[in-house]
């Protein structure tokens, strides 16, 4: 017959044994938890960015001076494509920029210079302005204030 016996030693080895799984678990919540707050502080930039890029837009198209003063060139109004494929936002790894590209149709007007019939004509009756419609891509950079986002700089190119 043999006899076991367990000393204070086995006992707590045993113990220590069981409890790394449990610890390691403990410890790995906590980074599930850290990335779900990441992933949720970066979502709630996301929405906040979008709100101010269609706040931006309706300045823009209400001819608030300076908004139109981000963009250059005669723009009169921009409107978003409403595919949303054709939009993305990216926050920077350091939270405070960001940008985002958005397809769009742009309406532009420009003053009629040339000194001919039409062009005086078209001044005496008040018009004196083409207006012309195009598809183009938007790329907005913008950045985090005190105050929240902020359109820090925008730019039109051809689609």
């Amino acid at each position: 017959m043999t006899q076991t016996s367990t000393t204070r030693r086995s006992f707590l080895k045993a113990g220590a044994l069981i409890a790394t799984p449990i610890a390691a678990g403990g410890s790995s919540a906590a980074l599930a938890d850290g990335g779900l707050k990441a992933r949720l502080t970066e979502l709630e930039d996301a929405a906040a960015l979008r709100r101010l890029h269609q706040a931006w837009l309706r300045q823009v198209n209400a001819g608030v001076v300076d908004a139109v003063a981000k963009l250059a060139g005669p723009v009169s109004g921009i409107v978003a494509e409403a595919d949303p494929e054709a939009q993305s936002i990216r926050v920077a790894a350091d939270g405070q920029r960001a940008t985002g590209r958005f397809a769009c149709s742009v309406e532009t007007e420009t003053e009629l210079e040339a000194d001919c019939t039409f062009a005086q004509m078209a001044r005496l009756q008040g018009t004196g302005i083409v207006r012309s419609i195009a598809p183009q891509t938007l790329k907005v950079d913008y950045l985090r204030t005190p105050d929240g986002w902020a359109v820090a700089r925008a730019e039109l190119s051809a689609a």
